[in-house]
């Protein structure tokens, strides 16, 4: 169950509230005592029921019931109209040209919830309109001044140095409630440590929260025993571009004031401000922080000893032995064309998740790291000694907690993440080989067509390299080798090009040739000069013999 406050809400009172002035401490509530919590905004003074069209949400309508005092089903309709256009009461001046309210009438007030009051003889209509606008424009007043007030207790707070939590626990004070601040994930970043929340209690509307679309309001929290005091939730968004916040309140039952209200949204503004600024000083070290590893993996800093001091700052350790993992989304796609602002902006999101979120992942990991971005990938260093040490059950290690990030980003981010690892490396300033060896190693996975893959770099295999030419080159090369099979039977080319394979897989041994294909060795030199009679190719030469082995090597690969 949720119950919204609405900006517009929270600046009117209610109509229980606007009894409290002198012109209605006397007035009789002759019905409808459960609307007495209705918005009051305005105060009308109107006779002719025929203008009731006129009337607003929200508006107290004073009446001497004269059009009406012969007509109790006049008067119920107007109470039934009245509480359809949501109204806040209808107050009567009775004993004038209406004797009493008649019971009808009270019976259909009390049937719609609609505030019926019966107005003291003490005082005139127009003197309860001219006090009950007073009092409408005074609460007004009070709040704005209020608003004012906070706001300017907060921004003072930022003028005098402070930050964040001096805010919430300023905060804290003035609504004598325990204050959260939570991300845009609802990640805690803040919390007052004056008055400080039930923890359990925080958890479990946060857990309520994740399911719901949220929006300012006031939220119960679900009691952990049907015995538990009811405890509400208080939200108010903090606005700050793409990575909105939200600060929290907690109340018991009954506690709310309207003026908390007000007291949060004029803190969310502040703590706007606050968390841009926070914001930005780590986007500013985050920059330099790329910078400087930019740097460092195209190898433009060749002293160890620059590498340590400068990379200090960020955690870079000197370690035993260390490696590069090279993290990869694998939805990453091409930019539409015409859309390449808005898919640059895109990514810039997306790469920011991706850091954010392996951040905490990598910590879990219980080894030393530090992780950076380039481009749109992410890159970490990772001290190896006691995981790998040249063991394939490291490997596998490793391996098996990089598909478990892999599974949990997928699960809770929608991130598809593949990985290259570079070879261990023992020295700072083998980094940037070491770089070159994951993103060999990510390529290579790439090319393969994988997802959600895990690669060690390895010495590439000649196939390996072959992958890595453009495939329309691949593909002219091999038609331009065999170039003259063109109108042998596609039967007998086959067979050409097992016998091939097998020749020279046994280095030109016709004796092996023979064995392995089962045939006899004269067979085989049949089949040899016929290729050479029919195509021109020699197949005993060097050059033609190293060209054809290539361009059925390429056939088998990617043809």
């Amino acid at each position: 169950m949720l119950y919204k406050l609405t900006r517009k809400e929270r600046c009117v009172m209610l109509l229980k509230d606007l009894l409290l002035i002198p012109a209605l401490q006397h007035a009789r509530l002759a019905a409808g005592a459960e609307g007495l919590s209705r918005h009051i905004s305005s105060v009308h003074l109107m006779d002719a029921p025929h203008k009731t069209h006129f009337l607003k949400p929200n508006e107290l309508l004073l009446t001497t019931a004269y059009a009406m005092k012969d007509s109790p089903e006049a008067l119920e309709s107007l109470i039934a109209r009245m509480a359809h256009a949501g109204c806040a009461g209808l107050a009567i001046k009775t004993k004038r040209f209406l004797a009493d309210i008649p019971p009808s009438v009270i019976e259909e007030a009390n049937r719609l919830q609609f505030p019926l009051l019966e107005l003291s003889l003490d005082y005139s209509l127009g003197e309860v309109l001219n006090e009950s606008l007073n009092g409408i424009l005074q609460n007004k007043t009070d709040e704005l001044s209020y608003a004012l007030d906070t706001h300017h207790t907060f921004f003072n707070l930022i003028l005098n140095g402070e930050g964040l939590s001096e805010i919430v626990d300023k905060l804290a004070q003035l609504i004598a409630s325990p204050v959260v601040i939570l991300g845009h994930k609802l990640e805690l970043i803040c919390l007052s440590s004056t008055v400080r929340p039930n923890i359990a209690q925080l958890n479990n509307w946060i857990a309520q929260a994740a399911k719901l679309q949220l929006a300012p309001g006031i939220y119960p929290i679900e009691k952990a025993t049907p015995t538990e005091e009811a405890r509400y939730v208080i939200l108010q968004p903090i606005p700050i571009p793409q990575r909105p916040g939200y600060i929290i309140a907690f109340y018991n039952e009954g506690e709310i004031r309207k003026l908390h209200a007000l007291a949060l949204e004029q803190a969310a503004n502040v703590l706007g401000f606050e968390l841009l600024k926070v914001q930005a000083v780590k986007d500013r070290a985050r920059r330099f922080k790329i910078e400087f590893f930019t740097e460092l993996v195209q190898g433009e800093i060749a002293s160890e000893q620059e590498i340590i001091h400068r990379g200090k700052q960020y955690g870079l350790f000197p370690a035993e032995s260390m490696l590069t993992v090279l993290c990869g989304r694998d939805s990453d796609e091409g930019a539409v064309a015409g859309q390449e602002h808005a898919e640059a902006e895109r990514r810039a999101r997306e790469i920011d998740q991706l850091y954010h979120a392996l951040m905490k992942e990598f910590g879990k990991l219980g080894m030393p790291f530090v992780l950076f971005t380039l481009k749109d990938k992410c890159i970490a260093l990772l001290s190896a000694k006691e995981l790998l040490s040249s063991s394939a059950d490291g490997k596998l290690k490793l391996s098996q907690q990089l598909m478990g990030i892999s599974d949990r980003l997928s699960a809770q981010e929608n991130i598809v993440l593949s990985y290259g690892i570079s070879a261990p490396i023992n020295k700072l300033v083998d980094i940037p080989n070491a770089y070159k060896q994951s993103l060999d190693a990510y390529q290579l996975g790439r090319s393969h067509n994988k997802q959600r893959f895990v690669h060690y770099y390895h010495t590439k295999e000649f196939a390996d390299l072959l992958r890595l030419i453009p495939m329309d080159d691949l593909q002219e090369f091999v038609q331009e080798t065999f170039e003259t099979w063109h109108g042998i039977d596609e039967s007998e080319q086959r067979e050409w090009r097992k016998t091939l394979r097998f020749f020279y897989d046994n280095h030109g041994h016709i004796g092996e040739t023979a064995k392995g294909l089962y045939i006899h060795r004269n067979t085989v030199l049949y089949r040899l000069n016929r290729i050479e009679q029919l195509t021109g190719l020699q197949v005993r030469n060097a050059a033609d013999s190293l060209r054809i082995r290539i361009a059925l090597m390429i056939k088998e690969l990617v043809i």
